[in-house]
């Protein structure tokens, strides 16, 4: 297990949905369960983050990409 910190900038109704999916992911972790969690990131909304971390990190490619819609798996 490696510690890092993630500084978010958003919208301040964004918030909850947010944390929701992450404390969600952060469930199923715990549970040993395996779902599909999605984000919806409206960027032509108002949905504009900005992310800063402590650590740097390669930028991986997603495991498929249909139609814009990436998914993720280290798996």
């Amino acid at each position: 297990m490696k510690k890092f910190t993630i500084t978010v900038e958003m919208p301040e109704r964004w918030i909850p949905h947010f944390m929701s999916m992450l404390k969600y992911i952060q469930f199923l972790g715990n549970v040993g369960g395996s779902r599909m969690v999605s984000f919806y990131a409206d960027g032509d909304g108002d949905f504009r983050p900005k992310f800063e971390t402590d650590i740097g990190f390669e930028k991986v490619e997603p495991a498929s990409d249909n139609s814009g819609d990436r998914m993720y798996d280290a798996g």
